[in-house]
């Protein structure tokens, strides 16, 4: 049985996605060269080769550009992990990996990287799902595996989100230091990340969290 054949676009739309791919490789490299706050329409058309009024045929608003760039940079940054977790079978050590991964992230695609965490979420509370394919996502289920999944049902769920967020707030806060305050400093950070987050992966494994759970002290988790 023959094959249907995959309708090819036409020239007029290859042309408008060349055009398109080439306004965000310049605004990419504008946010590269002078950062998110000179960015603008005007300067990208200009750049690109292009009318200001031009513009307007791609994006509405610089806003519109930015959220692009923002989508391109979270799927980068969610692809950088699956690639440096794939094939690591044990839990605690993939749980390191994904960390040395945004890590590595932040220090290679910092522009990328700043601009993904200069917005706010789009996800609003604990009572939305977490965004499927996000690095978030991927944090989850490492924190998850570590811990082990069987542990996490009824009202101990909420906990969960409680570490990932203790984790993402460690790797984060080390990748920002790395970018900034600790930039250019002589140090085993590779090998500091390394020990530091398979000790916090280990005491996780150890701790009883359903106990924790019901500590007065621990309080209820955000929602």
């Amino acid at each position: 049985m023959a094959r249907p054949k995959t309708k090819r676009p036409g020239i007029r739309a290859q042309r408008r996605a060349r055009k398109q791919a080439r306004i965000l490789t310049v605004a990419r490299a504008l946010l590269r060269d002078h950062g998110h706050e000179r960015l603008s329409l005007r300067h990208v058309a200009r750049r690109a080769g292009m009318s200001p009024a031009g513009m307007y045929e791609y994006f509405d608003t610089r806003d519109d550009l930015i959220d692009v760039l923002v989508g391109q940079a979270n799927e980068a940054l969610a692809a950088s992990l699956r690639a440096a977790t794939q094939g690591v079978p044990e839990p605690l050590e993939r749980l390191v990996e994904l960390g040395l991964a945004y890590i590595r992230f932040a220090r290679e695609r910092t522009r990328d990287f700043l601009l993904l965490y200069g917005r706010h979420s789009s996800r609003r509370s604990l009572a939305e799902d977490v965004p499927a394919g996000s690095e978030y996502e991927a944090i989850v289920a490492a924190v998850r595996d570590v811990v082990g999944a069987g542990r996490w049902d009824g009202e101990l769920l909420p906990f969960l989100e409680v570490l990932a967020y203790g984790f993402w707030s460690s790797i984060h806060g080390m990748a920002m230091l790395q970018l900034g305050h600790l930039a250019g400093f002589r140090a085993d950070f590779a090998g500091a990340h390394r020990l530091l987050l398979a000790g916090m992966a280990r005491s996780w494994q150890r701790a009883d969290w359903a106990k924790a759970a019901r500590s007065p002290a621990a309080g209820r988790p955000p929602r």
